[in-house]
């Protein structure tokens, strides 16, 4: 009965009808439902019902076409040939029907059975509706089905059968999840997960006869019911679905079969007018089928033409021919790209319509491919680059392809970068040309970690581009000391020729690094974004112009370029200045920000990027989630990122060293924790970072020598900062090395007043709110230590105000702790309800509410499973809920 499954108040019905029969009393049902909805089933459960009373059951069905006037009432009452009406109408011969139906009454009740009464001839549907009105004091029950949406060849007749006083309508809605589910358990023989049955349910619309030929194809192919199969699901074409729903269509009207297949083609881009340009047909005729197509249950109209069953939508593209469909995708990428259409819409359908030789769509392919790569998707860019230069092109125009897909792919798939731009390299004639593939083959290759090839590459390429235009030799020539830079194992860099804008950059960051003079280095920064193209550079070298007011804490001057070139820079290159601009926002105490622009970074790390680009961006969030105290996401993402135990020595990873050592500290772990800072320190070392600006590690690494009983170590290194911070004494940096110090004093009265000391230091400082809060939280502990209780409670009731406002999660929990060992009663912070949630939580909590499954959301924010569960779990317990039925009806 898996037919029937989860139609018990159906059943119950018409069962009760029959037995109603028996009792002499009459009852007309009419059952209406959508295709595959098990109408018929429905029938044949009546007859087999009425047979089990003892009751007579005639059957007839309107699925012969062409039927004689009155040949489905014939059929019904087994009659060898149909009556044939007299010149005087039609009346008598329901008269006389009637009469034959009075007397089958008369030895046992009846029960009269049509399947499909819309397909019936015109007669014969009006003498069943002559004979609905007169069934009453008669034991019969005339059951008949029709199709949601397909209507009798006379309307006004089907109406006055509906309109029988003793009728009884039933409608078979879609199956619930729950009975989705258990059709599937009964198919497959297996239990499927709850996301299996829901992915099921929702593909299927909860059709039973799609369910069953779902199950059958997930037999056949030997596909799981579990999580990891229901990735499958989406991809599945059952062909008996197709067979159904083109038989269907084919009998429905002239375009209906058209219109469907276009609609499979162009899936979410199906708007009428594309639709109409696409079928050649007037606009009315398809206005009227796609309105027929909406009220027989297939598709749901509005600005877009969507079907209500995805897998129909899927079974129908399928059971195309492939020319068919590929003539479909080029036309409607034509149209498209005659408009003002999306780029990424039309390069699904060129992409989908398969290799061509028509220069016409090769010219498309590439337009689209220039689009798609201004905007971001490098993937579909680099598909449509790939798919052109497989053309029959000139070797001119193939180059210039390969030199266009190589510079995409540069900060996306950085071998195949390499690869295409070396191929390009042969052909190209032009100086900019060569400039273009000099500076992008060396930043592809310095990404791979190999900066001294990336060097190589640019001496290659410096001196013929120099003497061919100057100015694009200058440009490479900064990125030659940049990458210098980068390189402590490098020979001496030459010295600046011209002054350039990336030579000057380099120049300010080894001036910030070595610490000695603030004001020259930023002076080097601030030439350095003088000079033209700076901001068109690319992030690394607009990086290296901004770190050295970074590190004088000029972040409104920072603020302003970066947000200039985040609003010019090609979207290839938002990732890195995203990182950037996250580190910026954490100085300047704005956590949320500094959290949105890491996500924004780690979220753009593919698969297959090299380690130092997916390390470097990790360390940014795990600094947030630091600060946020989500210790156990931070230690999921670093499980996640293997790690290797000892990275090796490149720049970038220098910041991953620092965030890992201080996630160790923060949970417990010190002795691994104070080796990666220690680490980190003797590898800045070695690039000639001796600027306290540049890297807190060393406030850190004091806190758990101290706490590991090596005093001795931890005086010296904090005495080494402050030696460091007077050679550069803006107010952060000063403000970190008294901290330090406060750290390691063994007294303390000496503690409270470096701490003292410091905090005033930092509160000259507007943009260190966040280090400041840090610096006033351990001055309120110090005196706590010291027994001044009632000013301990007023600089812990301050560090408190400034982590909420800062976001900082972690200080404010910190410092509400201590106030309550004081015996304080602080403005707590929610603990409970929506606005206790983190940033994170909250994320997680409007997915879910929205509907989206665990694995869902894991991949919309890109984190991991069991992140995710951890943020549940946490939510659940604020909100005080226990499952995701209770966090929505909480929402």
């Amino acid at each position: 009965m898996h037919e029937l499954l989860g139609r018990k108040v159906e059943i119950g019905i018409v069962d009760r009808a029959v037995r109603d029969a028996v009792r002499g009393r009459s009852t007309v049902i009419i059952v209406e439902g959508g295709a595959g909805t098990g109408k018929t089933a429905l029938l044949r459960h009546v007859v087999a019902t009425a047979r089990r009373e003892s009751v007579s059951a005639l059957f007839a069905s309107g699925a012969r076409r062409h039927q004689p006037d009155f040949g489905a009432a014939a059929e019904l009452l087994g009659l060898r040939q149909p009556p044939v009406a007299s010149d005087s109408g039609r009346d008598d011969v329901f008269a006389a029907l009637y009469d034959h139906v009075r007397e089958i009454t008369r030895t046992a009740p009846l029960v009269l059975v049509v399947d499909d009464v819309h397909r019936i001839d015109q007669h014969s549907l009006g003498w069943l509706a002559h004979l609905a009105r007169r069934l009453s004091g008669l034991p019969i029950v005339l059951v008949v089905s029709v199709p949601v949406g397909e209507w009798p060849a006379s309307r006004e007749v089907y109406d006055e059968l509906r309109s029988t006083v003793n009728h009884v309508e039933i409608s078979l809605d879609p199956l619930t999840e729950h009975d989705a589910a258990r059709l599937l358990e009964l198919s497959c023989g297996t239990r499927p997960s709850p996301q299996f049955a829901s992915l099921c349910r929702r593909l299927t619309g909860g059709n039973p006869r799609f369910l069953v030929e779902l199950a059958r194809q997930l037999n056949q192919e030997g596909i799981g019911t579990d999580d990891q199969a229901a990735g499958q699901l989406p991809a599945l074409a059952p062909p008996r679905i197709a067979r159904y729903v083109t038989d269907r269509l084919a009998r429905h009207s002239a375009h209906s079969l058209t219109v469907a297949q276009i609609l499979a083609v162009l899936d979410a881009d199906a708007r009428h007018t594309l639709v109409k340009e696409l079928c050649g047909i007037e606009d009315g005729e398809v206005a009227n089928t796609v309105l027929g197509l909406t009220e027989l249950g297939l598709l749901r109209a509005g600005a877009t033409i969507a079907f209500v069953h995805p897998i129909v939508r899927v079974a129908l593209y399928r059971c195309m021919r492939a020319e068919e469909r590929n003539r479909y995708h080029l036309a409607a990428a034509r149209l498209l790209g005659a408009g003002e259409a999306d780029a990424p819409v039309m390069a699904r359908h060129l992409l989908a319509a398969g290799p061509t030789a028509s220069p016409e769509v090769t010219d498309l392919l590439c337009e689209v491919a220039v689009r798609l790569t201004a905007m971001g998707y490098l993937e579909q860019a680099t598909a449509c680059t790939q798919r052109a230069i497989q053309s029959s092109l000139s070797p001119a125009h193939r180059i210039r392809l390969m030199l266009q897909l190589g510079v995409a792919l540069s900060g996306h798939d950085h071998h195949a970068s390499i690869k295409y731009l070396r191929n390009a390299r042969s052909g190209v004639r032009t100086a900019a040309e060569r400039a273009l593939i000099g500076q992008h083959l060396a930043l592809a290759t310095a990404a791979l970690g190999d900066l001294s090839g990336a060097i190589g590459v640019l001496d290659e390429h410096i001196e013929p581009v120099s003497r061919a235009d100057p100015a694009l030799g200058s440009r490479l020539r900064g990125y030659r000391q940049v990458l210098h830079t980068l390189d402590p194992g490098a020979a001496p860099a030459p010295d600046a020729q011209d002054g350039g804008g990336g030579e000057l950059a380099a120049r300010a960051v080894r001036l910030a690094w070595a610490g000695r003079d603030p004001s020259d280095a930023r002076a080097a920064a601030e030439a350095a974004l003088a000079a033209e193209g700076v901001v068109d550079s690319g992030a690394l070298v607009l990086s290296f112009a901004l770190l050295p007011l970074v590190y004088t804490d000029r972040l409104e001057t920072v603020e302003r370029h970066l947000l200039e070139a985040e609003q010019r820079a090609p979207a290839v290159q938002v990732p890195e200045l995203a990182v950037l601009r996250s580190h910026v926002a954490l100085r300047a105490g704005d956590v949320e920000q500094a959290e949105a622009a890491a996500r924004t970074a780690v979220a753009a790390v593919e698969d297959g990027l090299p380690e130092p680009v997916v390390f470097h961006h990790l360390a940014a969030l795990i600094d947030v989630l630091l600060e946020r105290g989500e210790h156990e996401e931070a230690e999921e993402l670093l499980r996640q990122a293997r790690l290797p135990g000892e990275p090796v020595a490149q720049w970038r990873n220098n910041h991953l060293l620092a965030a890992r050592g201080r996630l160790r500290i923060a949970r417990g772990q010190r002795r691994p924790g104070l080796a990666d800072l220690l680490e980190c320190g003797a590898r800045l070392a070695t690039w000639g970072v001796r600027n306290p600006a540049a890297s807190s590690w060393f406030v850190d690494a004091a806190v758990a020598l101290v706490a590991l009983g090596r005093q001795d170590k931890a005086v010296r290194l904090a005495g080494e900062q402050r030696q460091a911070a007077d050679l550069w004494p803006t107010e952060r940096a000063l403000g970190r090395s008294l901290r330090t110090q406060a750290v390691v004093a063994t007294d303390s009265a000496e503690r409270v007043a470096l701490l003292r000391e410091a905090v005033t230091v930092l509160e000259g400082a507007p943009s260190a709110t966040l280090e400041l809060g840090h610096t006033v939280g351990e001055l309120g502990s110090a005196l706590a230590e010291t027994d001044q209780g009632n000013e301990a409670r007023d600089m812990l009731r301050r560090a408190l105000d400034l982590g909420q406002r800062c976001g900082g999660t972690a200080l404010a929990d910190h410092a509400h702790a201590a106030l309550l060992k004081l015996g304080a009663r602080p403005r707590r912070r929610a603990q409970t309800g929506w606005d206790a949630l983190t940033p994170a939580e909250s994320r997680v909590a409007e997915l879910v509410v929205a509907g989206k499954k665990n694995r869902e959301i894991a991949g919309i924010l890109y984190v991991s499973l069991r992140t995710v569960e951890l943020h549940l779990t946490s939510i659940y317990r604020k909100l005080s809920v226990s499952n995701r039925a209770e966090l929505i009806g909480e929402s």
